[in-house]
Parts: C-alpha cells; structure tokens; sequence
C-alpha cells in the first residue's frame, strides 16, 4: 500500500497504524494504538485515518491484485457475507436499530457487505461495502449530507452489493469456479444472475472460459 502515499510520514504513519492492529493491544482505538507506537498524543492516527490514499476504492483495488498475486490459483473460491458493528448514536453513515448478526440481537449498529478469496493457499478479505439503509438513511437527504455521503450514493441490497463485488473481482482477473454465501445470497438472482454474465472471466485450466446463454456460469451455492 506503499505507493498510494506520496510522503514518507503519512506512510510511516500507516505501517505503524497497521502493526498496531495485528498487535496484541485490547482495544484498537486511536488512543491505544498510539501509546502502542511510543506517540504522545493520537493526532497522526486520527490523521491517517481520516487522509485516504488516492481513494478507498484504489486502495481495494491495490489490496485485492496484493491477494490475488500471493493466494490466487485456479481452484479459487469466492465468498460473501456480511457483518454488524455495534454504534452508538446515530451520526455514523449507516447506523440504525438492525441485526448485526455479531451481537445476536437487535442493536444500534452498522452493517458490512464483504468478499472474501478463499484458495489451497489462504484465504483473505478483498472487499467490501457499507449498506445504507433505504428510508432512515438513502431518502434523509439532511442526514446524508451531515455524514458527507455523495448523492450518487443510492440504496442498494446487500445482495446487489455482494453482485457488484463478485462483478468486480471477476473483471480485475481473479478466477474462481464457485461463489458461496448464505440463504440469503443464495436466493436472490443478483448475485446468481452477475456470476452468469458473459462478460465475466473465469478460467477452467489453461482456458478462458466465457459462458454464453446456454452454458453454466460460476456456481452460487448456499453455504
């Protein structure tokens, strides 16, 4: 992710932010993180957390080709799920009275839609998307411009984001033969319906495989 910052501060400031999360410190606020680099005060992390590189989708795409140099083979499996994180308040993009599925009950909460590659030699998170609820969050157009959500943001199901990550995985030239989520993927055409695109790669051996009308895409099996 190196390139993706142009000063050698914000990119130190980044590798230390990182090891600080793969460490053991309990709580991976700012503050503690901080402490964890030896930093008086957490205005650097605050700092490389709010300052993207590039873009956070660029920063995806890097990530992702990273993954998929290291772990890619042609026995690749795509996986989507999503995840909650427990919020208070009611500011953060997102955050409202819903499932998290983490906390096992309803909760004030954010949820993630994620893509996983899983591979004979590893496996590892290559995307995501933050859903935003259609009527407490797309259609408030006070609350979205408050949390700095861009008007062409528009609400999507989890099953079409899951879609257009398996959508763009496929384009940047992962191959994988199978797609898996649970019932909840598996029974919407969305996901089901981009994996049988002709214009999506995937490879079977040595050859590019590019499935027509009547010829079986990537397999999307309920898990």
């Amino acid at each position: 992710m190196a390139g993706r910052f142009r000063r050698v501060e914000p990119r130190a400031s980044v590798r230390a932010y990182l090891l600080g999360l793969l460490s053991s410190v309990e709580r991976k606020n700012c503050w503690q993180l901080a402490e964890q680099a030896g930093l008086v005060r957490p205005s650097r992390r605050s700092a490389c957390c709010a300052t993207p590189a590039g873009t956070p989708r660029r920063s995806v795409m890097t990530f992702r080709a990273y993954v998929a140099d290291h772990l890619g083979t042609d026995d690749a499996v795509l996986s989507v799920d999503e995840t909650g994180f427990v919020k208070k308040g009611r500011s953060s993009a997102g955050v409202q009275r819903q499932y998290p599925g983490t906390a096992g009950r309803i909760e004030n909460s954010r949820v993630g839609v994620f893509l996983a590659l899983a591979t004979s030699r590893g496996r590892a998170l290559i995307d995501r998307w933050l859903y935003l609820p259609e009527h407490s969050w797309c259609n408030d157009l006070e609350r979205r411009h408050a949390a700095g959500i861009p008007e062409e943001v528009q609400f999507t199901t989890k099953p079409r984001l899951a879609a257009e990550m398996i959508e763009a995985a496929l384009d940047a030239g992962i191959t994988a033969s199978w797609v898996t989520g649970d019932e909840a993927y598996g029974q919407d055409p969305a996901p089901a319906d981009c994996s049988g695109g002709t214009r999506h790669r995937l490879r079977a051996g040595r050859r590019l495989f590019r499935p027509g009308p009547d010829q079986p895409g990537p397999h999307l099996s309920p898990r």
